[in-house]
Parts: C-alpha cells; sequence; structure tokens
C-alpha cells in the first residue's frame, strides 16, 4: 500500500474526519488547533487551545473535540479546561461541557448524542469513564466508570453496540446496550497482535482499521474482520504513533502521524462506513 503526504509540520496529529462537504479535518494536540484540508491546501480551522485531541462532524456542520484540557503533549492554556468543544464551519469555538475531566476521543451514537472516552491521565492512573452527551443541552450522562484506561471510540455496523479500545491490554472490547440505553457487560472484540490500540474506523465490509501505538519499534495499522480475526498488519513508515485513521465513502484512507507531524493518505480497497449522525441519511 502506497502512503502519500497530504499535511506536514502540523505537530502531534489526530481526529481526522471527513467531513460532508468533501474536507479531511484533523487536530494538532501540541499546537492546540483543528486543521482543514481543502483542494490539497491546509489552513486552520479554529483554536481551541490546550489539546484537542479526537474530532467527529455533527449534524449540523461543527466539528466536536475532544479537549484533554492541556495534557501531554499538549500544554497549560488560561481558561481552557479538559471538557467537550464545538467548532462552527465559521470557526467559532464554544463549549458544551465540561464534565468530562480530560476526554482523548468521541464519536456520535444512532440516537443523535455524543459518546466520549475520558481517562483519568495521572502518572499512576489508568483508569476512566465513558460518557454520553446531549450537544443540545450540554447535558452529560456519566455511562460508566473503567479500571483500564479507555482511547478510541466508535459504532460498527449495528447499532446495539458500542467499541472502546482498552489501552494498556491492547483489546477492542464491545459493549452491548441494555435496556434504557445503558452499557451492558463489555465483550472482548479485538486482541491486539501487538502495542495499543488508539483510534479505529470500518469499512462497508465490516473490516475494522486501528491505530497501533509501540512507543519505540515502527508502529503500524492493524486489519481485524468482522469477527475480530487479524487480517493485516500495515507500516505506513518509520513512525511509532499512527495514532488515528478515517476511511471515506470514495476509498480513501487517512492516517495521523503524530511522530512526524504529518497526516498520510492512501487507497482503501473499500468504502468507508459513514459515522452517525450522517449514516440514517444515506
Amino acid at each position: 500500500m502506497e502512503f502519500h503526504t497530504i499535511a506536514t509540520d502540523v505537530g502531534f496529529t489526530e481526529g481526522p474526519v471527513f467531513t460532508q462537504a468533501g474536507d479531511i479535518v484533523f487536530t494538532s494536540i501540541d499546537r492546540g488547533r483543528v486543521y482543514l484540508v481543502r483542494d490539497g491546501e491546509t489552513s486552520s480551522l479554529g483554536l481551541t487551545g490546550a489539546g484537542p485531541n479526537g474530532a467527529t462532524e455533527g449534524a449540523d456542520g461543527s466539528i466536536y473535540v475532544a479537549q484533554n484540557g492541556g495534557q501531554f503533549p499538549a500544554h497549560r492554556w488560561p481558561g481552557v479546561t479538559g471538557g467537550v468543544q464545538a467548532i462552527s464551519p465559521d470557526g467559532l469555538v464554544r463549549t458544551i461541557s465540561t464534565d468530562p475531566c480530560f476526554p482523548n476521543d468521541l464519536c456520535f451514537g444512532p440516537d443523535g448524542f455524543l459518546y466520549v472516552t475520558d481517562p483519568s491521565r495521572g502518572p499512576r492512573r489508568d483508569d476512566g469513564r465513558l460518557w454520553r452527551i446531549d450537544v443540545t443541552t450540554g447535558e452529560s450522562e456519566l455511562l460508566t466508570s473503567t479500571a483500564w484506561y479507555p482511547n478510541g471510540i466508535g459504532f460498527g455496523r449495528e447499532d446495539d453496540a458500542m467499541y472502546v479500545a482498552q489501552g494498556a491490554e491492547g483489546r477492542i472490547l464491545r459493549f452491548p446496550f441494555a435496556p434504557g440505553g445503558k452499557l451492558g457487560t463489555p465483550e472482548l472484540f479485538v486482541q491486539l497482535a501487538h502495542g495499543r490500540p488508539d483510534g479505529f474506523a470500518w469499512d462497508v465490509d465490516g473490516n475494522m482499521v486501528i491505530g497501533a501505538i509501540t512507543g519505540t519499534a515502527p508502529g503500524d495499522l492493524q486489519v481485524y474482520g468482522p469477527d475480530g480475526k487479524l487480517l493485516d498488519i500495515i507500516a505506513p513508515g518509520e513512525g511509532t504513533k499512527y495514532t488515528n485513521v478515517a476511511i471515506s465513502p470514495d476509498k480513501q484512507l487517512i492516517v495521523t502521524d503524530s511522530d512526524k507531524g504529518q497526516v498520510l493518505s492512501a487507497e482503501w480497497p473499500s468504502a468507508g462506513l459513514l459515522l452517525h449522525p450522517f449514516r440514517n441519511k444515506a
């Protein structure tokens, strides 16, 4: 698979998103900024301050950002705490909720609510929380606390379960929804071949592409089938931190290469699975 660089010198990259307008949006954690790629040109979409981490698009065209509040590799900014922010198409940044402490990823669910992973991030802490947020009112619901570091989050082809990356254990867990919208007992879906899982994305065939963090050796992308079995391991380059991925409906794979401060692109065999809230409108 051949990778091309579509953005460079953009800091510790994360949160790639294909927008409905056809643009690519990604975050830069250490620069406190969200970037937009349009017609091959990179520009600033909005200045969030602190540490913008995961990102996703809402029905109103705003980009919703998991703001980690300045956790490494970000920097503390006056007046910016952890929580969820939104960037309007005109670049206006607003705060949706400050209930999550140090969130790192988020996605919309089929119910229209925003789901957020919120690790504690302390030097001796490896726990966290999962939240559900109404972006209209800002009301937040704590779904569960975890005794492990939650990271990537998303919905697969089915709407009755949510997937969450379990950091140090190298797993992707599947959380079924119980009656009343509560989370059921998590089930093991993927055990990574190696490394820690970060962000992930699906294609329409049900294959999950995971950014795997190794820390020392070159990182990679790991591909798992609908049954959770390993299909392929892809090495985009020499970076150790391929933190997140996105797949477009026209089969473009985007990878954030945080080590090198760049964003990569390659052709994927299948179309990407549309994200909520746009999936049911397709």
